[in-house]
């Protein structure tokens, strides 16, 4: 920090609008569905009965003005394909509960991804919480370069002319409540005397935050001369037409993403909440065998750190160059897309492995 007191207030203040406040997405619908269906296939029938009854406990939210909701067990449990043996139609409903943590935003809950220096940063207030915790759903582990005097920043995207408004001269630290630190702060509450609508509400989203922190993109933030892209939120890439077809997977009118963050996120496919289990079922079909050794390591951060060696590795090298594709957009090559892919299926096999893991120590009081 530099001595000047007004000089490390500035400095601060940057840190939390260029590296906190970002659009949190992860995987989209289809990953974090993918994720829940290889669990499941993992979990014992015992571990799965205890899932089962927790999702039943998970109510429909309804604003009090009656003009938005966010579904429940009653609307996952609703129009299953026909056909569908009991275990799997308790599979497609955990599958769509993976999503849950991502339904609460831009509802009639407060969202924010910056927590607040309060303890409601931390509180597990279950279906009666006003927030939807924006802030649990990545880590932002700061690198690249910082504001250097005479060098003129990157052009950023409209989107992202916040970020560009003072570049940073320190790489900011980790923020200290994230995605990491849920895991762990849910999987002890778990093990906990919870109730079992407070279980059920935790055990959501510690589905879908194992998911989010084996996405790259959501253990990086980089910094160029002192402007940080939101996890790749700021980047702006250009999907040739040849390799467009790979992200109409679940949505045949969906169109190719213009940033790397969604990118990485839409690799097994889009489409809606209900729309995408059986998209996801398919890519949990192919998904490789985990590495067995890899299946092992428990701990969230070192989950983390695995993400943030991809994410300079893979997603962080050419055709994605030093700047946030501005004006001339990043376009993504063949060979590119072929090693996200590989990642992709490489990272959501083993969350779910890992997830899998998890609910069975958590369910059966332990921890892993």
């Amino acid at each position: 920090m530099r001595s000047s007191i007004r000089r490390s207030v500035s400095v601060l203040l940057v840190v939390l609008v260029l590296s906190v406040n970002r659009p949190a997405w992860s995987w989209g619908n289809t990953g974090h569905e993918a994720v829940a269906c290889a669990a499941w296939r993992l979990l014992d029938q015992a571990t799965k009965d205890k899932v089962w009854t927790l999702l039943q406990q998970v109510p429909t939210r309804n604003s009090p003005d009656g003009t938005k909701s966010i579904p429940g067990f009653q609307e996952w449990s609703a129009n299953l394909p026909s056909g569908l043996s009991e275990d799997e139609q308790h599979m497609w409903v955990f599958m769509r509960a993976a999503t849950y943590p991502d339904s609460l935003k831009h509802t009639f809950l407060h969202d924010s991804d910056v927590a607040p220096a309060n303890a409601s940063a931390t509180a597990n207030l279950g279906f009666t919480d006003p927030d939807s915790h924006g802030y649990w759903h990545f880590v932002n582990t700061a690198f690249g370069t910082v504001a250097t005097p005479g060098v003129t920043p990157p052009q950023v995207p409209k989107t992202c002319a916040s970020q560009a408004a003072k570049p940073a001269s320190d790489l900011p630290a980790t923020p200290g409540v994230n995605a990491s630190t849920e895991i762990t702060r849910l999987s002890h509450a778990m093990t906990a005397s919870e109730s079992p609508a407070l279980m059920a509400y935790d055990m959501m989203w510690l589905e879908h935050l194992v998911g989010d922190v084996h996405q790259p993109l959501h253990a990086a933030v980089r910094f160029v001369d002192g402007v940080g892209d939101l996890g790749g939120n700021c980047v702006v890439i250009k999907v040739p037409a040849a390799l467009a077809a790979h992200f109409k997977a679940g949505d045949p009118s969906a169109t190719p993403p213009t940033e790397l963050h969604a990118f990485w996120d839409d690799l097994p496919g889009g489409g809606s909440q209900m729309a995408a289990t059986q998209t996801a079922v398919g890519y949990a079909g192919t998904l490789p065998a985990p590495d067995a050794a890899a299946v092992k390591v428990s701990d969230p951060q070192a989950w983390v750190t695995e993400s943030f060696t991809m994410a300079k590795s893979d997603a962080y090298v050419a055709p994605i160059g030093d700047g946030l594709g501005v004006p001339t957009a990043f376009v993504i090559t063949q060979a590119y897309y072929d090693t996200a892919a590989a990642d992709a299926q490489q990272r959501i096999a083993l969350a779910g492995a890992r997830l899998a893991n998890l609910l069975t120590s958590v369910l059966n009081g332990t921890l892993p």
